[in-house]
């Protein structure tokens, strides 16, 4: 049985991974705050989608929460690539920004993830 650590770093720590540091459970990653370039919270991950047949994740669905989340959240899909773990930040950082967020997104996560680059 693989060794059980804790990573004591970034804002919402500690987060318990087992036996590879590098390595986060698919559950852990949803609802992990993103940030813009300027460090600007932007959203959370929604989910993120996974090719069946390599294993690897695509891309990330990105949500706004909506007011208060109360409703009207914004959704969009950022390649996986693109995201960068900031563990001052405790998130992922992203080229989108607020504005696109709610320019560009989608009132619905399902509308977004079945959209064809």
């Amino acid at each position: 049985m693989p060794e059980r650590e804790i990573d004591m770093t970034g804002v919402d720590a500690p987060i318990e991974t087992v036996g590879d540091a590098e390595l986060i459970a698919s559950d852990r990653v949803e609802g992990t705050a993103v940030y813009g370039p300027n460090g600007e919270k932007i959203g959370h991950v929604h989910n993120f989608m996974v090719n069946k047949r390599t294993g690897r994740v695509a891309h990330v669905i990105i949500s706004d929460g909506g007011f208060f989340g109360l409703g009207g959240s914004h959704f969009i899909r950022a390649p996986w690539a693109e995201l960068a773990y900031n563990s001052n930040h405790g998130g992922y950082v992203s080229q989108i920004t607020k504005s696109i967020m709610s320019e560009q997104g989608r009132p619905s996560a399902d509308e977004v993830e079945m959209t064809i680059w």
